[in-house]
This record gives C-alpha cells, structure tokens and sequence, in this order.
C-alpha cells in the first residue's frame, strides 16, 4: 500500500494582496488530509472520507481525465494527467480522508483550513510514488488549478508542499521564521465559507480600475517581513478592512466583526484568516505581555460560541511512504 499525507493551512497575513503579487506568510497546520492506494482488482475504488463520496472508474478514464471534477476520483485523475501518465495498474483501492478538515462538533462543515489543496497534493504524491516518479511543488501547483478551475494563488498548494512557515509570492515559496515577538491563538467562527465566490467578487472589482485599497494592503504586507509587531499587524488590519468595504468582499462577516471586537477589548489584534467571510481566524499578542490576554480572549470567544482550535506549525509538508 502507497500512503501520502499532506498538512492543511492558514494565511496568517496576505489575503488577496497575494494575487496581486505582494509577499504572504502562510503557515503549514498540523491536521493531515491522507491518500491510500491499494492497487490491484480490475477498476479503480475511489472512497472520498470527508466529502463522503465513492466511485468505481476505470484506468482509461482515469487517464483521460473523463470524470468528474467534483468526485471522489478527480484527484486521481488530475494526478496522472499532470504526472503524464500513459499506464496505471487496472484497478486499485483508493481512500482520500480529508475528515481532518471538519469540525468535531459540526462534521459537515469544513474549518477552511486547505483541504481540497491538502487532498489534491496528497494524492499526487501518491500517484508519483505508485509510477516511480518525484512530485514537483510546480506540478501540484498545475494539478490543483485543474481541479479549481485556475483559481487562487496556489498558498495552500505551497503549504502542502512544503510545510512550516513560509514566504510566499508570486508561486514561489521560501521557508521563514514566526516572528519572535508575536504568540497567537486560531478561532473557528463556526460558519463555512466559499472561497470561490469571494475571488470571483475580487477579480470583478480589481478588473474595474483604481486598486489603491490592495496597494495599500501590499505595502501592509512587505512591511510585515520587515517588523512584524503589533503595530504593523494593527495597521494591515486597517489595510484589510478597507480592501473589504471599498471591493465590497464580505471578508468581515458578522462573526469575524464580533471577534474582532473582542481582540480588541483585550488589547490584541485579530483577522480573518484567507477569503474570510467565515472559516477561521488569528488572533495575536505580544510574547512577553499577553498570554493572559489571548487566554481570557479564548475563554470568552467559547463562551459566545466560537470555537478556539489547537492547531500548530506543521514542520513537514508531503510524504509519500510504501
């Protein structure tokens, strides 16, 4: 049996200014998606845990991509067809677990956290160890953009990839350090979020014409790499708040708008983590000053029904294994 598994991910800063080319640091999470292939039999089973879905294809249509792309075998299929497959086994059992991608207390809500990126990377390193080939960062890259409809800026992908904290720009990543100074703590809002919908909403208002909100946000983020303290942190978060009203995103839903508050009740800063709108957010302090200031803001957020998550840095990213 060929296993892979593949960390999840959160933008701790460089939302949407990403697609514009600015510098992002996004961080490898410790919650895996896996692929598990089994081969042998005459078709290929593929078992979607997570998404919850399970499909018998054969290997030509595997290769020839002729499923589809929301499935339980797209994975497979976009893996060979970027790897340049030309003959897979007949058949084989195929598991794609992504359930580390859900909430525990919701499990048909996703947390936002990069499955489809973890699951679509996972499976291609899979397939590359099934055909004795090495997975490149550029074709997990291309085999995500297949399945999303070349949307996206690839963060999630470089996450998965790479894992730890990265840099990343322009599709390219390099490892970085968390800031010495700043410690933090993840919250769910407990409401799913689309992605999608949100990019779509940004290239219509970028397409538009005066991009002087993002260009504000992009200096917020190059300023980040250079001091990433409160200060700056505080000054993005304005940057994002006004990207948000003037492209009219949806990035501070009501819930985000509630946490925000409360970070700042307690004198730290807090945003939405990614196209925002719902999923995940970070709130952040000083090393040396609130501890006990993110412990009362987590207390608090539980009581008024958010969802504090234990999630750390994932020092590895991809790892097939025989």
């Amino acid at each position: 049996m060929i296993s892979a598994k593949a960390p999840g991910k959160a933008v701790i800063w460089g939302e949407y200014a990403v697609l514009a080319g600015a510098p992002a640091m996004v961080m490898a999470v410790d919650r895996y998606a896996e692929c598990q292939i089994e081969p042998g039999g005459e078709v290929w089973s593929c078992q979607a845990l997570g998404f919850n879905d399970q499909v018998e294809v054969s290997a030509d249509q595997l290769l020839s991509a002729s499923v589809p792309m929301h499935g339980a075998a797209a994975p497979i299929a976009v893996a060979s067809q970027t790897l340049g497959l030309t003959s897979i086994p007949a058949g084989a059992r195929v598991q794609l677990d992504s359930r580390a991608f859900f909430a525990e207390s919701h499990p048909d809500r996703k947390l936002g956290i990069g499955s489809s990126a973890a699951i679509c990377t996972a499976a291609c390193a899979a397939m590359a160890e099934l055909s004795g080939n090495s997975l490149s960062f550029e074709q997990a890259l291309h085999a995500h953009r297949q399945m999303q409809q070349a949307q996206g800026s690839g963060i999630d992908v470089a996450a998965a990839y790479y894992g730890g904290v990265l840099r990343f720009s322009e599709g390219k990543a390099t490892p970085t350090q968390w800031p010495q100074a700043l410690c933090y703590r993840f919250i769910w809002t407990g409401v799913s979020a689309k992605t999608t919908s949100h990019l779509q909403t940004f290239s219509q208002w970028r397409s538009a014409g005066d991009t002087r909100a993002l260009d504000n946000l992009a200096n917020a983020c190059a300023a980040l790499f250079v001091q990433a303290d409160m200060d700056s942190l505080r000054d993005y978060v304005e940057q994002l708040k006004k990207l948000d009203r003037t492209a009219g995103l949806g990035i501070y839903s009501e819930p985000h708008k509630q946490l925000d508050r409360l970070a700042i009740e307690h004198q730290l800063v807090y945003k939405p983590c990614g196209a925002g709108g719902g999923d995940i957010g970070i709130v952040f302090g000083n090393l040396e000053q609130h501890h006990n200031h993110l412990d009362l803001f987590t207390q608090t957020a539980r009581r008024q029904a958010f969802h504090p998550l234990a999630l750390e840095i994932a020092a590895h990213g991809i790892r097939p294994t025989r």
